[in-house]
């Protein structure tokens, strides 16, 4: 069995480790780490005699990693972030005089549902902290191990360097516009023609594995990015969307729509605060945590009030379980 020599290892290898995995090309890894390609060259081929792997090969026109590198991933970015906290040790953070600009991604459920109260919760408290908001995609969780992302909302499955906190769990409802007949049964719901939204796909399927093999028999007229634009397509024409009760709820408050409940049992949508372990004791992100937290909590005691005119939304179909999971860490 080939044995490490650890003596020959330190903390700048394993940073190139990281971006070669990253970036799975010389050049790219090279620009990252602001150093030229011959060096990188150099701290691949350190690298490759160290593992005994060619950790890089050549497919095609393009260079791939191979099953160790691969699972090196994980490990490197729990190593990389051990190493941060261990080195530059967190400073206290003063929400009332410190401005700190934090970045989020999440769909537009958890915006609707929670942006507004999180930011009345921080306003009284942190005047000078500010936000940005990206939507989810491919390269989400690639943003939060880089660093250019403090939190990320949306489903509770994450790498292993990552924790998770479960914020939301809603029914699903059904919403057409205004006037038109809602579905009752499985059957009528096949029979209408469907907006479909790309985020519920990040969500794990939960409509196309409620409906097994009938899913075939869902009609998608039309696919759109998020539910907000499957909601404004809905008021204006004869289509059906399927999307998170809270999200239809305060849609119809503001939008000529009817909301009922999906005619099919149907796992509840769930939103999570997925975060980098390594950033658990900072306490900055500490403190936002205990905010969103605190803000959820808001969100969730008070309904959407329906404006003026528009009829209220029936009750939603009760969720299982509780709103709110236990993170992994205190």
């Amino acid at each position: 069995m080939r044995v490490m020599d650890l003596s020959a290892m330190d903390l700048n290898l394993v940073v190139g480790l990281d971006a070669l995995l990253d970036e799975a090309s010389v050049g790219r890894a090279a620009r990252r780490l602001r150093r030229s390609q011959p060096a990188v060259s150099r701290i691949l081929a350190r690298l490759r005699d160290l593992f005994g792997d060619p950790l890089l090969v050549q497919q095609g026109r393009a260079m791939v990693l191979t099953e160790r590198a691969l699972g090196l991933r994980d490990p490197v970015k729990r190593l990389l972030g051990d190493a941060e906290h261990l080195l530059r040790p967190p400073l206290p953070f003063d929400p009332e005089r410190e401005a700190r600009h934090f970045r989020l991604i999440s769909s537009d459920y958890a915006l609707v549902v929670l942006l507004g109260p999180i930011l009345e919760e921080l306003g009284l408290q942190a005047p000078a902290v500010t936000f940005s908001v990206a939507a989810p995609g491919l390269a989400s969780m690639d943003a939060l191990a880089a660093g250019q992302a403090d939190l990320l909302f949306g489903p509770g499955v994450a790498p292993s360097w990552c924790e998770t906190e479960r914020l939301l769990s809603d029914p699903w409802a059904c919403v057409r516009r205004r006037g038109a007949v809602l579905p009752r049964t499985r059957a009528e719901y096949l029979a209408l023609e469907h907006v479909d939204v790309a985020v519920e796909v990040r969500f794990g399927q939960p409509i196309a594995r409620a409906l097994g093999r009938r899913a075939a028999d869902r009609r998608v007229r039309l696919a759109v990015e998020d539910f907000a634009g499957a909601l404004f397509v809905v008021a204006g024409s004869g289509l059906v969307a399927t999307v998170p009760w809270p999200v239809a709820q305060r849609a119809a408050a503001v939008m000529p729509l009817a909301v009922g409940e999906v005619p099919f049992r149907i796992p509840p949508s769930e939103v999570s605060m997925v975060w980098p372990r390594r950033a658990t004791a900072e306490p900055a992100h500490e403190w936002l945590r205990r905010a969103v937290r605190r803000a959820t909590e808001e969100a969730l005691s008070r309904p959407a009030a329906p404006s003026a005119g528009a009829p209220r939304p029936s009750a939603p179909p009760r969720s299982p379980g509780p709103a709110r999971g236990r993170s992994r860490t205190p």
